[in-house]
């Protein structure tokens, strides 16, 4: 569902809840059903109603945002006073007068029916606070305790309810914070930081021209682009790279656009595998993107063997990034298209028309216009790199807006050995894995819930499981058996198990170390936390997500 299908007051907001609005004076408080189906705006300037369809439902009273605590307290037979060990939060208990509004007793009922419908003691509604100055913050909520209030007069226009509430959680929250670690591949790069003019060659590239039509590509200091129109197209291949293996990574970023839309028929291509030698564009492998289609294709000797075409369902736009991986470990036949980090398209060559050997390891880019005077996006960067098993490092950036530690959840994407930090600056390394291929878990590092978290949609292949269980036993060659256990509980920590065993058993340390709170008095302050990946590919990824808590949402 994408939003709710009944909002009260009914109708748009009014002028005067514009205002209210816009300047912040109240805040808004929403009830939203469990099913998000149906918004009460109980204050605020959407909460004021247009006064021909008067059906809403009114705040009269508002108590018990802020969490109960209970203190733990240590006391020695012969101590002055206590000593302190810890307080522990109960859940929030809100307590709401509310009063539903109907122009007659027949819409009245109507309110009321969608009210008590929205909450219930098993599944959660949701209470929110929005301001201007913390932003939107909620707490899921049942229905906690049965109305005492008396039904009104039958022919009323108005009825009242005092509404208990619980959130369990104890807390109010706001969106996660995220912020993600992956390989990155730039074993050459470039930015065209400078100027051409037209019909000048490309410093660093070779360039070769097709069609009947018009224009060159050009450098205006921070992008490539061209004057192409009808029917023309451009193959840009590096010069100064080749790669070292037969798998490369290309990324790019895109520039701006010169029409207020994505023209249909202009294209940018990204490509791999390019001869050494040659004419470029003669061999190799393509992805073209269009406004509505992406279309995977290989070329030998000129000649084009189109491997998969699907549409482009959500079309780029200017300053996106996008990677593309032509190949990778065990699998030299499969190509990637990635954007925002995300795989959008994975195609697995059927037979052996692309060209695989060291004479075919260069990479590039292209534009192509088939018709009209209209330009395509414009290159903004563009690097490329081996995509080879290695180790990298690095930081991930944490921000914690709430008045409560923030716990992280890092999501770890196989393949490779992770090793995240046990708080901000930390050197203390928490080691997860090996994951395979595909294997997606997630870390958790609140000691009081459950460690790992098993996410993989996509099992690994009995290739890739089988040599992962030969490593292993590669590992007890070094040993006499005689003096190892062979219990499924030692051989499930080396991954013979299916195929690794428990996931806690891949987990090799403990977190203590939140993300601390946001001081009351001073600038959200950033924090960083070390993080390595060891034997990853282009696949590897963590994604590191906290929710801020906070004790009042306003």
């Amino acid at each position: 569902m994408f939003g709710p299908n009944k909002r009260y007051p009914t109708g748009p907001i009014t002028p005067h809840g514009a205002i209210y609005t816009l300047s912040d004076r109240l805040p808004l408080v929403a009830l939203r059903a469990y099913d998000d189906s149906i918004v009460f705006n109980l204050m605020g300037g959407l909460a004021i109603h247009d006064p021909t369809t008067p059906e809403r439902v009114e705040l009269k009273k508002l108590e018990g945002l802020i969490p109960p605590w209970k203190v733990i307290d240590q006391k020695g037979a012969s101590q002055d006073g206590v000593s302190f060990v810890d307080a522990l939060y109960d859940p929030i208990e809100v307590g709401m007068d509310v009063e539903a509004v109907g122009r007659d007793p027949a819409h009245l009922r109507m309110v009321v029916r969608d009210l008590l419908a929205s909450i219930d003691v098993k599944k959660e509604a949701e209470l929110s606070f929005f301001t201007q100055y913390l932003g939107r913050w909620w707490a899921p909520v049942r229905w906690f305790k049965t109305p005492s209030d008396a039904v009104g007069p039958i022919a009323s226009r108005r009825q009242r309810f005092t509404l208990q509430l619980r959130s369990d959680l104890g807390f109010w929250q706001s969106y996660p914070h995220i912020d993600q670690f992956r390989f990155t591949y730039e074993n050459d790069n470039e930015t065209f930081n400078f100027f051409t003019a037209l019909g000048d060659p490309l410093p660093g590239w070779t360039l070769v021209y097709s069609g009947s039509g018009s224009g060159f590509l050009y450098a205006d200091g921070a992008q490539a682009l061209s004057t192409f129109a009808n029917n023309r197209s451009v193959v840009a291949r590096r010069d100064n790279f080749i790669a070292s293996t037969d798998n490369v990574v290309v990324e790019i970023e895109l520039g701006t656009n010169a029409q207020p839309t994505w023209p249909k028929d202009t294209y940018f291509d990204v490509w791999g595998r390019m001869g050494n030698a040659g004419t470029p564009g003669s061999d190799g492998v393509r992805f073209r993107i269009s406004l509505n289609k992406i279309r995977v294709s290989s070329f030998s000797g000129g000649i084009e063997h189109l491997m998969r075409e699907v549409p482009h369902i959500i079309p780029s736009r200017p300053g996106e990034k996008y990677k593309f991986i032509f190949g990778q470990e065990n699998e030299p036949r499969t190509f990637k298209m990635m954007r925002a980090n995300a795989t959008f398209l994975t195609v697995k060559e059927v037979g052996t028309s692309s060209v695989i050997d060291s004479a075919h390891r260069k990479a590039g880019f292209g534009m192509a216009t088939l018709a009209g005077s209209v330009r395509p996006l414009a290159i903004r960067n563009w690097s490329v790199g081996d995509n080879t098993t290695v180790v990298q490092e690095g930081f991930v950036e944490r921000v914690n807006v709430g008045d409560q530690p923030m716990w992280d959840r890092f999501t770890c994407f196989g393949p490779g050995t992770f090793y995240l930090g046990n708080g901000p600056s930390s050197t203390d390394l928490v080691k997860f894995g090996p994951l395979l291929p595909n294997q997606i878990m997630q870390v958790r590092t609140d000691p009081r819930k459950r460690g790992v978290v098993d996410m993989t949609a996509i099992p690994p292949t009995p290739q890739e499981v089988a040599m992962f269980r030969k490593a292993s036993l590669d590992f007890f060659s070094f040993f006499s058996l005689g003096n190892i256990p062979t219990s499924p509980a030692i051989t499930s920590i080396f991954g013979i198990a299916a195929p690794q065993g428990n996931p806690y058993s891949l987990l090799n340390g403990r977190f203590s170390v939140p993300i601390p709170p946001r001081s009351p008095g001073a600038p959200v302050q950033p924090y960083h936390v070390k993080v390595k990946i060891d034997n990853g590919n282009s696949d590897s990824q963590i994604i590191a997500a906290g929710t801020p808590l906070r004790r009042l949402p306003y």
